[in-house]
């Protein structure tokens, strides 16, 4: 089956789980020629609950030859609303169980990061042409510890049937969407495994997901749609899936706190004309694997949103586990348009290009403590700052990282303040430039302005300034030459 991302090369899989064959090149069938581990079989002595109804009995086969469909659906449907449900280990084939509002459906736990499960309580779709879910689990339900498997990943594994369903520690695997929320709100998910669906979660409203992992999904790990709103996300493993790790269009107050998104495809985080949503305490690594050279080879990629916070999020790049591989991302957060964007406090030095792609629309605060240009609403914050000692007769140089320049404006003015301090004398002096780096269809230019004193005197003739800028204006050089007889320790600050 073609996944979502039909231009991505095939779908890689966790070193330590699976092997990784060729680096996933490009073309190769999705999961082509790798070995898939799953949790051993085991011996369980769990039984069911008290008063529970066993789903059990004629026209029920637990060995996953026979269709169980209509068996299960009549004792759920004589169990009545608000029932607790007991399925005993097994595999069992359906054409989609619907469950009544309020009842809850437990067995003996089903668990696998990749693969299936060989033992526990499981569901599978019957036949690939199904298009129901495998479970639909009702209003103020509750789904536990089962496996619940589509077939051909052409239909969802679980999707709830009503507002104020829990779902916790069930593996949701081969689906169309593991867990298809269809835009109902309520749903708590926690402590689950969500693995090799075509996406792993989608369209949750008011929910909660939490200490999730999502990894190895033909398309993106989390997926939320216009009006998919008011989400927590908290403590996810978003890892390995083929798309993006997760995914927000015109969806808004969605929040994403702490976790490890690593290792997809595309990037790691996606937010396109949301509003209001923040990412707090993430460690981000290794995304945009299989988006070399284009804009999704990156952490964090931003277009149109208002109201974006970014911070507390610690990044690193690199390969596969084996080694092989791209080593992603080229840059760690890639920013389209917005407004009234905050990224502050963050290690964005998992890249391996710029910290930060921005199109220079300047409506945010840049990361504080990176290099680069940073600004709030048009007041500038320090870019950097650099120590040189200048010997007589001499110069010496430092570097400034500015991120790339926009072409056709007006350029940007940066103030270089030179702090002197004589060796000889001790006496110390202040000093100021202003510096232009422009950029037009050519490379960028820089045009320094003349050095004026600001405290003490004879900065002009005892100093000479020069600048170059590199062709995309990202890197500016300042050289410093001391004309005077004893070596002056100097400190550059650039604004």
């Amino acid at each position: 089956m073609t996944g979502p991302h039909p231009d991505l090369p095939a779908l890689g899989r966790r070193g330590f789980v699976a092997a990784l064959v060729g680096g996933a090149a490009a073309g190769a069938a999705t999961g082509a020629g790798v070995a898939r581990l799953s949790a051993p079989d085991v011996t369980l002595t769990e039984g069911p609950p008290v008063g529970a109804t066993v789903l059990a009995g004629r026209g029920i086969d637990p060995t996953g030859t026979d269709d169980s469909t209509t068996a299960l659906q009549r004792l759920v449907d004589t169990a009545g609303e608000g029932a607790a449900l007991w399925l005993p280990a097994g595999l069992y084939l359906v054409d989609g169980l619907v469950l009544a509002p309020g009842q809850s459906l437990a067995g003996p736990l089903a668990r696998s990061y990749t693969g299936t499960a060989g033992h526990g309580a499981r569901l599978r779709a019957r036949t690939p042409g199904q298009r129901e879910p495998v479970l639909t689990v009702g209003a103020n339900g509750r789904l536990s510890d089962l496996t619940v498997s589509g077939n051909g990943r052409n239909q969802p594994a679980v999707r709830p049937g009503g507002f104020l369903v829990v779902v916790e520690r069930v593996t949701m695997v081969e689906g169309s969407v593991g867990y298809d929320a269809d835009y109902t709100s309520g749903n708590v998910l926690s402590d689950c495994q969500i693995h090799e669906n075509g996406t792993g979660i989608a369209n949750l409203v008011d929910s909660l997901v939490q200490t999730t992992a999502i990894n190895a999904n033909d398309g993106d790990g989390v997926a939320l749609g216009p009006g998919a709103n008011d989400n927590v996300f908290q403590g996810l493993k978003i890892e390995w899936n083929a798309g993006h790790g997760l995914q927000a269009f015109q969806a808004e107050h969605n929040l994403v706190v702490g976790g490890i998104v690593d290792r997809n495809g595309r990037t790691g985080l996606r937010f396109v004309e949301c509003g209001h949503s923040a990412v707090v305490g993430s460690v981000l690594r290794r995304n945009g694997r299989l988006a070399q050279g284009s804009d999704d080879d990156c952490h964090i990629f931003q277009q149109d949103c208002t109201g974006l916070v970014v911070t507390g999020v610690v990044t690193n790049s690199g390969g596969d586990d084996d080694g092989g591989g791209y080593a992603s991302p080229a840059v760690a957060v890639r920013r389209r348009g917005g407004r009234d964007l905050v990224l502050t406090g963050n290690d964005l030095t998992g890249r391996t290009g710029s910290a930060v792609d921005d199109d220079g629309s300047q409506t945010a605060l840049l990361n504080a403590g990176v290099a680069g240009v940073q600004t709030a609403s048009g007041t500038r914050v320090r870019v950097g700052t650099a120590d040189l000692v200048v010997d007589p007769a001499a110069s010496a140089s430092a570097a400034f990282d500015l991120g790339p320049s926009s072409r056709d404006d007006a350029g940007t003015a940066y103030r270089l303040l030179v702090v002197a301090r004589d060796r000889g004398s001790g006496a110390r002096t202040a000093a100021e430039a202003v510096l232009l780096v422009s950029r037009d269809d050519g490379d960028a230019e820089v045009a320094v302005g003349a050095l004026a004193d600001r405290i003490g005197s004879g900065a002009a003739e005892r100093f000479s300034l020069r600048a170059t800028v590199s062709g995309n204006g990202g890197e500016l050089a300042v050289t410093l030459g001391n004309a005077g007889a004893v070596p002056v320790q100097v400190r550059l600050e650039l604004t």
